[in-house]
């Protein structure tokens, strides 16, 4: 049986979460399956798919194209932070994100406030590497909303968060609860091995 490759598998493995957590009433706490019953996680699954432009043309993108290759990475990884905190809904709700005394839902609050309110949660600190990989990512996500100069990085820094991008989604899923453990049956479309055809 052949070997899918890192992206091919990243595909799967996220349309995988997005159709089993669709699907998660009577398994996760109801306000996490309302929350989850709202969010736009095909969304996330097409542009983890969208990617595959940027992987294609490589190195030999443009500079419009590499900020148009940033904002979809940075698309993502924030989607995936959401997504998180929508899963853990109940145990976000004790201790929020919040702005004026107000707590934000997990899908309104900004990528700046996610990847400060994951310190301690998603990774260790703001002296991780995996804090400072997410930081960098946002930064360069930000670019497309600026008239003025912004560091985007190279193609090459491009492709190899890429690679990064693998073992971000890996962290965020080995801190999932396994639903798979209380499912019974599969819903239409998932892939039972993603790493394999």
């Amino acid at each position: 049986m052949p070997r899918r490759n890192r992206y091919e598998a990243l595909t799967i493995i996220t349309n995988n979460e997005a159709l089993l957590w669709k699907q998660s009433r009577g398994y996760a706490p109801d306000s996490a399956a309302d929350k989850l019953d709202k969010a736009m996680l095909e969304w996330q699954s097409e542009l983890t798919q969208t990617l595959k432009i940027w992987i294609d043309k490589g190195l030999a993108m443009t500079t419009g194209e590499l900020i148009l290759a940033r904002a979809n990475l940075g698309a993502v990884v924030e989607s995936w932070l959401k997504f998180f905190y929508s899963v853990y809904y109940e145990d976000y709700c004790k201790s929020p994100i919040t702005k004026s005394g107000k707590m934000v839902e997990p899908e309104k609050a900004q990528f700046e406030d996610l990847k400060n309110f994951s310190n301690g949660k998603l990774w260790d600190s703001a002296n991780s590497s995996e804090y400072a990989w997410v930081d960098s990512v946002q930064k360069k996500r930000n670019a497309i909303h600026s008239f003025r100069y912004r560091d985007i990085g190279t193609t090459q820094e491009f492709l190899d968060d890429i690679e990064h991008l693998y073992d971000f989604v890996d962290n965020v899923l080995s801190h999932f609860p396994p639903l798979e453990d209380y499912i019974e049956s599969y819903p239409a479309g998932y892939v039972m091995n993603p790493y394999f055809d």
